[in-house]
């Protein structure tokens, strides 16, 4: 069986700012105070220095609001090299993978054997690299574009949220007091995605959300609970190597 590609790195831009709706705590603080602020709170050196990442994780569908399948995934990230591999399996057996490298974006089937990727989704993959919770490894720096968007809502959270763009990916992260990411909101080649984080833990000093659900037009399609993350694992030539 094919499967549809759910990253946690996709999430819509707003337009314009909401500094009057910005709550007491986060008056007068600028968008890259606030995104420093997040780095520290994830880990501030300890995220700086992530080189790598794998995690293992279950992925359930949802359809009309009711589980649908699940599935397990492993996923690799070399963020120097932008390299990004996604295994996804049914039990035990492997049923998918896409890779994204810069020389090449590719994904293999148990039916359809190994094909170049789509531009979209390749592009996706990569602008994944600096989205989610380790595009705050950045913090301010090295970013085209910051925009304090006020206090808002996604889903069922409500923080003050950040719009930047970063190497051509745009993303709007969602803070809470504390400047923990708790969702983000994305456009990407699949939609408009909001993903809710939760379920946060430190691993080798880094703050991971072990828990993500995904909104496609305010339905639930799909939740993510990681069971294991590795930071910073040495990630060799066998790893990258297609079925």
């Amino acid at each position: 069986m094919e499967v549809r590609l759910f990253t946690l790195l996709n999430i819509w831009w707003l337009v314009g700012s909401a500094l009057c709706l910005a709550p007491a705590w986060a008056q007068g603080v600028s968008a890259g105070t606030l995104l420093e602020r997040a780095k520290a709170a994830h880990g501030g050196a300890a995220l700086s220095n992530l080189r790598t990442y794998q995690e293992t994780a279950t992925l359930t569908t949802f359809q009309v609001g009711q589980p649908e399948h699940t599935l397990s995934v492993v996923s690799y990230v070399d963020f120097k090299a932008e390299r990004l591999r996604i295994e996804y399996r049914d039990g035990r057996t492997l049923i998918q993978v896409i890779q994204f490298s810069p020389q090449a974006a590719q994904s293999w089937s148990a039916q359809r054997g190994t094909q170049p990727l789509g531009a979209e989704l390749a592009q996706d993959l990569r602008n994944g690299l600096y989205q989610n919770w380790y595009g705050l490894r950045l913090g301010s720096k090295g970013r085209q574009e910051m925009q304090l968007e006020g206090e808002q809502t996604f889903a069922d959270v409500t923080g003050l949220t950040v719009r930047v763009r970063t190497q051509g990916a745009t993303t709007t992260y969602l803070f809470d007091s504390q400047g923990r990411l708790r969702a983000e909101r994305t456009d990407n080649s699949q939609g408009r995605t909001t993903v809710v984080y939760g379920d946060l833990k430190s691993v080798e000093g880094v703050l991971i959300p072990f828990q993500a659900r995904l909104y496609a037009n305010g339905a639930l399609f799909a939740e993510a609970k990681i069971k294991e993350a590795r930071v910073n694992p040495p990630l060799g030539p066998a790893t990258w190597k297609m079925p």
